[in-house]
């Protein structure tokens, strides 16, 4: 069955929901779910004010289909304002990274005067070890304020 992509300026439209699927991607056995349940709940503090659909681009799915960017021209579409910071790495938390890791980082793009906005992307990256890096998705999302600077939700 052929996947139907909606696509806008290389990023695939998801829902904000779509984040919940991180609970089965991160594999963390033996902790009875905690990190699953701590990266989750970071992830969700950082979608609170996003709008319902998002951008979501993860190159080992969307490269190489119609309509999605190369992973080499990806990091030059960006707005990026300041360096991605760190929110969480879980590489120093756990015995090493044998026991596997997670990493979520966020930036904020350049402000736009005209159109009163700014983007921020999210990039969550799930089950590195010491034998393979972690995989990285990338969420992009656009802030917009009203006149008055009041955030528009």
């Amino acid at each position: 069955m052929k996947h139907e992509y909606k696509i806008v300026d290389g990023w695939e439209i998801v829902p904000k929901s779509h984040i919940q699927s991180l609970r089965e991607i991160i594999s963390r056995e033996g902790d009875n779910g905690l990190e699953q349940d701590r990266v989750l709940s970071i992830v969700e503090d950082l979608f609170t004010i996003a709008p319902e659909q998002v951008s979501y681009y993860f190159s080992e799915v969307h490269s190489g289909h119609e309509g999605f960017m190369n992973p080499e021209d990806f990091y030059e579409t960006w707005d990026v304002a300041e360096d991605f910071q760190t929110v969480y790495n879980s590489l120093l938390l756990n015995g090493g990274c044998d026991s596997g890791y997670n990493i979520i980082q966020k930036a904020r793009g350049v402000y736009n005067e005209k159109e009163r906005s700014r983007n921020i992307y999210i990039a969550i990256s799930c089950n590195g070890s010491s034998l393979a890096s972690a995989l990285t998705e990338y969420y992009m999302f656009t802030l917009r304020w009203d006149e008055q600077g009041n955030l528009i939700t």
